[in-house]
């Protein structure tokens, strides 16, 4: 694999911003192998969580070795503490990782610009950045992974529940979140708008487009359980199943690097199309 670091000045953000790229090739030792014959890579866009960066898939996960065995390429960017939205107090992230990104990426790197060739995916606040992304611009990808993660549409409804009792996840987190990102105060409710996804999910399918297919898992001991179980019965109540939604807890699981790092391999090894759980390590 070839990896790059990309430092740059974003025209979006008016700020120097750096991303990191994993580009296929014959394997260790090898050079690069020609373009494919359609004229890139498959492109993955891989989104990180609250306090997290765009180094983090790479110091955590081994996310090189499993691009490596998919023959894909992995764009990882960084959004700060952004909630993946265009800010009201803040930057406008969502803009620069849905458009400026992926043109800055598909003009430096031989990547693929076919809509079955482009997923997103995320942890966390990544998760659901990649949920918003995908469903918002159904037409631009194929596919979306969503780990540990809900709609955090609904973080005021549900809340954060702690796996132990000395564990506290306090309102004031998603208070933050409304007002920074949404600018939404206290009285004010981010559900059926763009920041909903059953919202963006209501008008993708009224679109009457292509829909991608969306991998979701969340793990029973994480504190987005009740968050994730309400977006699973959602996608699972639509009929027809048009985003062929897959949903898979596992037992015990929690929010940390290890469920991500596992995580990531099965979402990597179901696409593009899905598997049946049989073969998942559930």
């Amino acid at each position: 694999m070839s990896l790059g670091k990309l430092e740059f000045y974003s025209k979006t953000l008016q700020m120097d911003q750096t991303l990191y790229i994993i580009l296929p090739d014959k394997g260790e030792g090898a050079p690069p192998e020609p373009l494919p014959p359609e004229g890139g890579w498959p492109v993955l866009y891989l989104l990180h969580g609250t306090s997290h960066d765009s180094s983090h898939f790479l110091r955590y996960t081994s996310i090189e070795r499993y691009a490596s065995d998919r023959k894909l390429a992995v764009v990882m960017p960084s959004a700060q503490l952004s909630g993946y939205a265009d800010m009201v107090h803040g930057e406008p992230f969502f803009t620069y990782l849905t458009d400026e990104v992926p043109e800055i990426v598909k003009g430096l790197y031989p990547v693929s610009g076919k809509r079955e060739d482009t997923f997103v995916a995320g942890v966390s606040m990544g998760g659901y950045g990649a949920a918003k992304i995908g469903l918002t611009y159904p037409e631009r990808y194929g596919a979306i992974g969503a780990l540990s993660n809900g709609n955090h549409a609904y973080i005021r409804p549900i809340g954060f529940h702690a796996r132990n009792a000395n564990e506290e996840f306090p309102a004031s987190v998603a208070d933050a979140r409304h007002l920074l990102c949404w600018g939404i105060g206290k009285e004010g409710d981010p559900r059926n708008t763009p920041e909903d996804l059953y919202y963006l999910a209501e008008k993708a399918l009224k679109s009457g487009g292509p829909l991608p297919a969306l991998f979701h898992t969340c793990g029973s001991f994480d504190r987005n359980l009740a968050m994730a179980q309400h977006m699973r019965d959602y996608f699972r109540s639509l009929p027809g199943d048009p985003f062929r939604y897959c949903y898979y807890e596992e037992p015990y699981g929690e929010h940390i690097w290890d469920y991500w790092d596992k995580w990531l391999r099965v979402f990597l090894s179901w696409l593009p199309v899905t598997l049946p759980s049989s073969v998942l390590p559930l």
